[in-house]
């Protein structure tokens, strides 16, 4: 697999941990869940207009966004790879062809070791 393959899983697995750490660290935003079904009285709405968007709301946007470019291109990349290699009978036994010994290697017995006094 080629060098840049590679650097695409490193970059995703990165930008997935990354992605999670990002989310985990914002604050909620509509208080608890009696707040969301109005028994939090006070004027407050779980869908109600936005504020500016804060520094991690804006990262964890340009996150996700790459998180999903990475995970499109490594589809691509596999489905490609995929279509190549024909179907999964034909890669079965390419592999077991390699894996069976050719009829002239010798078996010999591996004699038992003598005691020692």
């Amino acid at each position: 697999m080629g060098g840049w393959y590679m650097f695409v899983v490193a970059l995703h697995v990165v930008l997935c941990l990354f992605l999670i750490l990002i989310i985990i660290l914002q604050p909620g935003k509509g208080g608890d869940v009696g707040a969301a079904f109005g028994g939090g009285g006070g004027g407050s709405t779980v869908f109600g207009p936005r504020g500016p968007t804060g520094l991690l709301q804006r990262a964890t946007t340009v996150v996700a966004v790459l998180f999903m470019a990475t995970s499109v291109t490594l589809a691509l990349y596999s489905d490609r790879g995929a279509r190549a290699g024909g179907n999964v009978d034909d890669a079965i036994d390419r592999f077991q062809q390699q894996q069976e010994l050719p009829e002239e290697v010798e078996i010999r017995e591996v004699p038992e070791p003598e005691a020692v006094p």
